[in-house]
């Protein structure tokens, strides 16, 4: 019998009646046999004024329902509609919620009956989807949906996307239907019925897009293509002459020669093939991608070798997959074989998630994700699990459920895995083996070479894209970290005998090999050095937050955020040092005995089953998490390092957001010795000199002995017509006046150009606190026209902040950090820039306070060395962000007067592109920025 759907989607004041809160619209669609056969949408009068927010979000406005019925007359037309039907919405617990506080209200029972929510089921049918809001999927599927934020248009683009839903379970395999059908009845959403009408549509018949082995659906990998001989390639000079000749005229209407690509392509090629380092600064838009990918692709075709491009940002990795490799494939005639690379841990772990799938006590978090997974391998080719949107943050389980699933190498089966063939990693690593082009990731490539793990092909060439990253990434990685969350996943793994966790699986598994006596022995020994160490644990972290605190400024208290350098050899150490001695010792005998359970069932291992030699890889899985803790106490704390820099990050509230980080002060030795020496190294980006010169980061990487060539690609960009850089010369300086009188003088200035602008702001900060104080002074004068987004205070991630930026008129958008770069707003939606201070690195930042003191030991000026050449590439990533196209043009507005009052300040200007400098009083600037902007010609 087919069902009777009823999509429900209310616009209301608020969260719940109870609160006061009221509805102001209704919408509602039918659907029977397939098709919206009735709908409802109608304002509701409320009994108070709408709130002003409410009316912007929706654009109902009092006057629209001045004249509207009141809920009471249209409850019994919604009772209708309701009766007999499936409850849907999306976002049902709020709908359904206040829907029934209303019937209730006045007289009514509530509805009872069974549900669907569409966030949930999209959730799971649509598990690579960035966002699981109405309006993305909408846009996403291509579905109907006129007025967002309106309950008529809402509720029928909800009915439009469940019948899509709904038709999507229908195109799933069979072994995928059963295992859903099992998880559903702990799911909000009845969708039983459904489930059982797809298996019978689908029926017994193997699907050929499909790979299903110990009942769990995998999508079917492709076969790799071969290669062609790299003796049908034609030499790199004249192939390089046919692109710019004819190929790319075909490829691109109205293409215009890139001299400076073409010149780059060249120069990678022929340090390729002379295996000699090569630095190149690529200026926007001189399509550096293609600038290497082609050489490299040549040069990996023509020497059957792999090359490995390694980038910083997850964003170019897209870039270069969705726009790049796709293009470069179309340029040669031999196959170009592609693929991308991560760390072990992002992949998953199928062993282990048929384990995690067979659990049947669990969370309803854990219910979601396994639904939201099994759908997810009927789709993914990589099993890379960031593809995937799992739930919960890491409070509500996400990181812990990623940690039951994800592959390392301590639990490995091997010969006795059933998996090993499908495995994901293992299929990543040898796709890699025989790729044109690997791409990675800075992280991995560091970890790699930290680890020894041998995940890359080893002395194949290396093009590290994003150049300026590496000795801020290879720091981190060739450092260590202690962080209070290492307990927590120790704990979390083992638990303790009493609970349903791992010592519990080996102890029922000991009687099975007449070993439940020593195991026993050996369990009630790991169960008191747990109960042993919770204890001195939390003593640990309680100790170094409060020696972080100690050793704080009274204002850093005062804001909550501790960051202190401390020295191991120092006397105030001693206390956590004691403490730590006493970790690391409870640690030592925890490894020891479950080493020795891990012995007595290894030496059984020819007699086990699969589970249970899955049980016993789960255990050394826990004794390698043992041994990372044992070893990042004792680098943080315990070693006498001399040429490493370590810090306490602790807050005054929570001591289990303490962590000890330890990183070298100097890597460029290691650099030298441990990439740069041992294969060809290309290093690119759009900002790598300093005035002209690649003297500061060949000195960082330690590059500097090495004979190293060099070449700059200009912007093809016409800065000169189509940027101006303004200096308000009526500003304080900083220094002269207090931060707070300061944030107030630069919230009047950027509402002063925001009027000339209509928005259209990017303002880049380089301190967090003076953001939120410019943020709340310009708030409060800013006219109502205007929208302000703010990192850290509006919600949501860089991406989303980014696209609301993006899509809303008259915007200003405040950042800090991570917008300085890799942040791309083409066209008209950015035209004003506005830096409010030179990038400097804060002087007592641990890392940068070590640096500086090694190169003052050494004679040298730190400001000089260091601190200013690492300023402006800062500042040229700041500068880049406002011309992003040919058609780009925009004004760029620094407010740190140093830039024009300082001799060092010149250094920032001339390391930009030849740009008109404009230092007047702000009056004059806003009337030159107008003739600029209006100026078409």
């Amino acid at each position: 019998m087919e069902k009777k759907f009823v999509v429900v989607d209310l616009e209301t004041t608020g969260h719940s009646i109870k609160s006061g809160d009221e509805m102001i619209e209704i919408g509602m669609a039918v659907i029977e046999e397939g098709r919206i056969t009735e709908r409802l949408s109608a304002f509701v009068r409320p009994q108070k004024p709408i709130p002003p927010f409410i009316s912007q979000l929706t654009g109902i406005k009092d006057e629209d329902v001045a004249e509207a019925e009141t809920f009471d007359v249209i409850a019994p037309r919604v009772l209708q509609l309701l009766d007999g039907g499936v409850f849907v919405a999306h976002n049902v617990q709020f709908d359904l919620t206040f829907l029934n506080e209303a019937l209730e209200e006045e007289g009514y029972l509530p509805y009872t009956g069974p549900v669907i929510d569409t966030v949930e089921l999209a959730r799971i049918l649509l598990p690579t989807a960035e966002s699981h809001s109405l309006s993305h999927l909408t846009d996403l599927l291509e579905l109907t949906h006129h007025e967002a934020h309106r309950a008529g248009s809402d509720a029928e683009a909800t009915a439009e996307l469940l019948l899509h839903l709904l038709a999507r379970l229908e195109d799933l395999p069979l072994d995928t239907l059963r295992h859903l059908r099992r998880l559903a009845g702990k799911l909000f959403s009845a969708i039983e019925q459904e489930i059982d009408q797809a298996i019978q549509t689908v029926g017994l018949e193997a699907d050929e897009r499909f790979d299903s082995f110990r009942k769990i659906a995998l999508k079917k990998r492709l076969e790799p293509t071969e290669q062609i001989a790299a003796s049908q390639l034609e030499p790199f000079s004249p192939f390089v002459d046919r692109l710019n000749e004819s190929v790319f005229p075909k490829l691109f209407p109205g293409y215009e020669a890139r001299t400076g690509q073409l010149e780059m392509m060249r120069h990678v090629y022929q340090s390729l093939d002379q295996e000699t380092p090569l630095l190149v600064e690529a200026g926007t838009g001189t399509g550096k991608s293609l600038g290497y990918l082609v050489p490299a692709a040549h040069y990996a075709i023509e020497h059957e070798t792999p090359i490995i491009v390694s980038t910083h940002t997850i964003q170019l990795q897209e870039q270069l997959f969705a726009r790049d490799l796709p293009l470069l494939r179309q340029l040669f005639d031999a196959p170009v074989e592609i693929t991308l690379l991560k760390g072990r841990s992002n992949y998953m772990d199928l062993r282990k998630f048929e384990f995690f799938l067979s659990e049947t006590e669990e969370p309803y978090n854990f219910t979601l994700a396994k639904a939201i997974l099994l759908v997810w391998l009927t789709q993914t080719e990589t099993g890379d699990l960031e593809e995937v949107s799992l739930p919960g943050g890491a409070a509500q389980g996400n990181i812990a459920i990623k940690q039951l699933i994800q592959s390392d190498s301590q639990s490995q089966l091997g010969r006795f895995d059933p998996w090993y063939s499908r495995d994901f990693f293992h299929h990543a690593v040898r796709r890699a083996k025989d790729a044109t082009i690997i791409v990675t990731n800075h992280a991995l490539l560091f970890s790699d070479i930290q680890y020894e793990a041998g995940v890359l092909p080893k002395g194949c060439p290396l093009i590290l894209d994003e150049a300026h990253q590496i000795e801020e990434v290879a720091s981190h990685h060739f450092g260590l970290v202690f962080d209070g969350h290492s307990f927590d996943r120790i704990f979390r793994q083992l638990g303790f005998s009493s609970d349903k966790k791992l010592l519990t699986r080996l102890v029922s598994l000991s009687d099975q090999f007449d070993l439940t006596e020593l195991v026993e022995a050996h369990s009630e020994t790991i169960d008191e050095t747990l109960t042993e160490l919770l204890e001195e644990a939390d003593g640990l972290l309680t100790i170094i937050q409060a020696y972080g605190l100690e050793l704080a400024s009274r204002k850093e208290r005062r804001e909550g955020r501790v960051t202190v350098r401390f020295k191991r050899l120092d006397q105030s150490m001693r206390a956590v040092q004691e403490s730590a001695k006493r970790v690391e010792l409870v640690l030592r005998r925890l490894r020891q005995a479950i080493r020795a359970i891990h012995k007595l069932f290894h030496d059984q291992r020819e007699h086990m089953s699969y589970r249970e030699r899955s049980v016993v890889a789960d255990l050394k899985t826990v004794i390698g998490q043992l041994e990372d803790v044992e070893q990042a106490i004792f680098e943080t704390m315990l070693a006498p390092h001399d040429e490493t820099v370590s810090w306490i990050e602790t807050t005054v509230k929570n001591r289990k957001l303490t962590r000890i980080y330890t990183q070298p002060i100097d890597i460029s030795d290691r650099l030298h010795r441990e990439v740069f020496s041992k294969r060809t190294c290309i290093l690119t980006s759009a900002t790598l000199t300093v005035s002209n010169k690649f003297q500061f980061i060949e000195k960082r990487l330690g590059l500097s002995e090495l004979e190293t060539r060099r070449f700059i690609v200009p912007s093809p960009f016409g800065y000169a017509e189509k940027v101006r850089l303004m200096i308000p010369t009526d500003l304080p300086l900083l220094q002269d006046v207090p931060q707070a009188t300061y944030s107030e003088v630069i919230a009047d200035a950027i509402i002063r150009i925001a009027e000339v602008t209509e928005g259209r702001m990017l303002v880049l900060f380089t301190s967090n606190e003076m953001l939120r104080q410019t943020h709340d002074a310009t708030k409060a004068a800013l006219p109502d026209r205007f929208t302000l987004l703010s990192q850290g205070i509006t919600q949501g991630s860089r991406q989303r902040l980014m696209k609301q930026f993006k899509q809303l008129d008259a915007c200003l958008l405040f950042g800090t950090a991570s917008f300085w770069e890799g942040v791309d707003v083409p066209g008209d939606d950015l035209s004003c820039l506005v830096i409010v201070r030179l990038p400097f690195a804060p002087p007592d930042q641990p890392i940068v306070q070590a640096r500086s003191e090694q190169i003052e030991q050494q004679g040298k000026s730190s400001f000089f060395e260091y601190s200013l050449p690492q300023a402006i590439i800062r500042f040229k990533q700041g500068f880049g962000r406002l011309i992003r196209t040919t058609n780009d043009r925009g004004v760029v507005f620094v407010f740190d007067r140093r830039i024009e009052t300082t001799r060092y300040g010149k250094r920032f200007v001339s390391s930009l592109p030849s740009v008109p400098v404009l230092a007047k009083p702000l009056d004059e600037l806003t009337a030159e920025l107008e003739l600029f902007l209006n100026d078409t010609d």
